[in-house]
This record gives structure tokens, sequence and C-alpha cells, in this order.
């Protein structure tokens, strides 16, 4: 027996082009070997299991904020910047003063808040007497109808005014100071609308900014966004839901979007999650990897990765048949450690597969398949 199993051991490995695309087909050859045969080559099958939950490791990640926990502070009028009272990385509150502005434009707008104010306070005096003129009937109807036309006028010039002022960053205490005190500050604060990070300082003490140049931008750090670049065959098999971590750091969280366009080059799609713990040690622009779980169908199973033979971009396993073995495609949806789940519609718990020896299954595939292509190009040249 010794001398009939060399033929065996010495086989080639090549494989053809040609051989992957035969492969593919539901006609691929049954590889017939003896029990003696396979325990000589070290082939050993078992039968499969039902995957359960699949898990999809180490995919390239990025850390980022979400966008409704970002916040761009610019500056509500051309003025130069006096003072900066805080740096990127500081943790802000809201509210806080980030820097102070002098501006000349805040005086002119307050010079005409206060403007309005007045004509607000003496067309509602106007309209009070006129309106008890017209009760005592000194007074016609439609006196007291244009002094109510003027009232309303005046009043909403001063909503105006005071909306502008608001926009400035003014706050409405500040506001009745000034109507009280009819002083006319020329600097104002600069305050931070969350409580967060400050990511990036745009400007400096001294620094002449023009109406809606960015000052600061700020963000909060709590929760995070993670987008995980997924290849696209198991981005289509995810659901909203599907439970998500990053091991390096113990976070946790939850796929909340996946993404529709596929990127040219890496033929990855992005999946958007959102870690709900663990999240505190990452930093916006972090690059992780990430775990996604990954739902199984019913005609899913684990198998170890040495029962895995890679032909190209194609995956195979070889499946105990009769005497022998034979190629099968398979779909992969997902990885869980050292095994990978698979998918076909050809596989039931059943099915037994080759485990151990299918490097030399393998080998033997190919040789068969270069004397398989011999004897075709034989049979051509003979007619």
């Amino acid at each position: 027996m010794r001398t009939l199993l060399i033929p065996f051991l010495l086989l080639p490995l090549t494989l053809a082009m040609s051989h992957a695309s035969a492969a593919e087909t539901p006609a691929t050859p049954l590889l017939a070997i003896s029990a003696q045969q396979a325990n000589a080559l070290g082939v050993a099958s078992e039968r499969l299991s039902h995957a359960g939950n699949g898990l999809a490791s180490g995919l390239p990640a990025e850390v980022r904020i979400p966008n409704e926990q970002l916040r761009v502070v610019a500056a509500p009028l051309p003025g130069m910047v006096v003072a900066v009272d805080v740096a990127a990385g500081q943790t802000v509150k809201q509210g806080q003063t980030l820097a102070r502005l002098a501006s000349p434009s805040l005086l002119a707008a307050e010079r005409d808040f206060l403007q309005a104010a007045q004509s607000a306070h003496l067309a509602a005096q106007a309209a009070r007497r006129d309106e008890q003129l017209f009760s005592e009937g000194i007074i016609a109807e439609a006196r007291v109808q244009t002094t109510r036309a003027n009232h309303e006028q005046a009043a909403l010039a001063l909503a105006a005014r005071r909306a502008e002022l608001q926009l400035a960053g003014v706050s409405d205490g500040a506001l009745t100071a000034l109507a009280q005190q009819r002083r006319l500050p020329s600097e104002m604060l600069i305050s931070a609308p969350i409580a967060g990070i400050v990511l990036e300082q745009s400007v400096q003490p001294g620094q002449r900014v023009d109406a809606a140049a960015p000052l600061f931008r700020i963000g909060k750090l709590t929760p995070l966004w993670l987008e995980i670049e997924t290849p696209a065959a198991l981005a289509s098999t995810l659901r909203e839901g599907a439970a998500v971590s990053v091991p390096a750091v113990g976070a946790r969280g939850k796929v909340i979007n996946i993404g529709r366009q596929i990127s040219a080059g890496s033929q990855t799609v992005t999946v958007r999650a959102r870690l709900d713990a663990g999240g505190e040690t990452l930093s916006p622009g972090q690059r992780v990897a990430a775990d996604i779980d990954v739902p199984v169908r019913s005609d899913g199973f684990r198998v170890p990765q040495s029962a895995l033979v890679r032909i190209g971009g194609d995956a195979f396993v070889f499946v105990a048949e009769g005497a022998g073995y034979r190629p099968l495609a398979i779909k992969i949806v997902g990885q869980a450690g050292d095994q990978v789940i698979l998918q076909s519609a050809r596989l039931t718990p059943q099915t037994r597969i080759a485990i151990k020896g299918v490097a030399a299954l393998k080998s033997i595939w190919g040789s068969a398949a270069e004397s398989a292509s011999a004897a075709a190009g034989k049979a051509g040249e003979a007619k």
C-alpha cells in the first residue's frame, strides 16, 4: 500500500484559472479517495454545526462625533478679538464665555435698539391716550385706528432690533440692562452654545474677523459614532440594531445606519454605529478595529478556517460524498475568532466536510483538473 500512496503524495499543487472557473459550476469532480488513503494524507471530516450568531471582526473604523452634537461658534459681527478665554481640548459648560469681541457694529446695533425702544414706548403711550379719548367720544375711530397701527409697527421694529442683538450673542439680561441704563458697551461676549470639548480654536487675541467667521468648534463626546468600513457583501446582510463592539477598549453599541453608496476603490459600505458604553477613552478621528454581530440564516454554518480552500476570490470546502470528497463553492458571511460563518443551499446539518488534510485534497483536485484539461486538448487535436 505504501507504494500505491506515493503518487498521491507527489501530486503537483498548480491550479490554473480555468480550473477555478470549472470549480464554480455544480459539476465539480468527485475526488475518489479510500479511507486508507485519506488516513495516510491526514484527511479528517466532521458534521457541520449551525452558526447561531456570527461575528465580523477586525473591521476598520473611525470614531466620529454625531452631527447633532457639533457646534461651530462664529463671529456674529465684524470686529477684533480682544481676548480668548479657552483653548482647544478644554472642557466647557453651556453659556461659558469663550472669547470677547470688540465691534463698532455692535454700537450701531445697540443705538438702533434704544431708538426702537423709545419709539415703541411713545407709540404705546399714544395708543393708550387715544383709546381713552375714543371711549369718551372725543376723537373719531379713524384716528384711534391709525394710532393702533403706529403702535404695532413700533413694536415690530423693536422686536427686530432685539432679535438682531440676540443673534449677536447679547443676552436678555444684557438687553434689559441696556434699556434701563442707556449704556453702549462696545464688547460682546462669545459664549458656548452647548457643554462639551473645544475641538478647534480658529482665532487669536488681536485678530480681526468678519461676520460669520468661525471662531471655535465644540463637540459633545457622549455618545460617539463609529463609522465602519464594511465589505459590501457583508453590509447587505446587516440590519439596524446589530450589536457592535471595539474589543481594544471594551466599547459597545449598535448599528444605527447602513450606507447605500459603495466606495469605488475598496468596495466597502459605511456602516454607522452609536457607542452607548465604554467609549470614554476614544477620541474623534481615532482609527480602531470593530466587530459586528452578523445575523446568520438557518442555512448558515460555522467551520474552522482550516476547512477552507481559496482560489482567486472564491472559497470552497470539500464535502464527503460516497468514496471521496467533492469541492463545493460557498459564501462567507462572517467570522467568529478562528472560525468562519458560511452559507450554501447545498449544505445540511448532516453534511460532512474535510477539516484536516485540506491542502492534500486541493493538490489532488488541481492534478485532476490538469489531467482533464490535457485530455480535452488531445481530443481536440485528434479532431
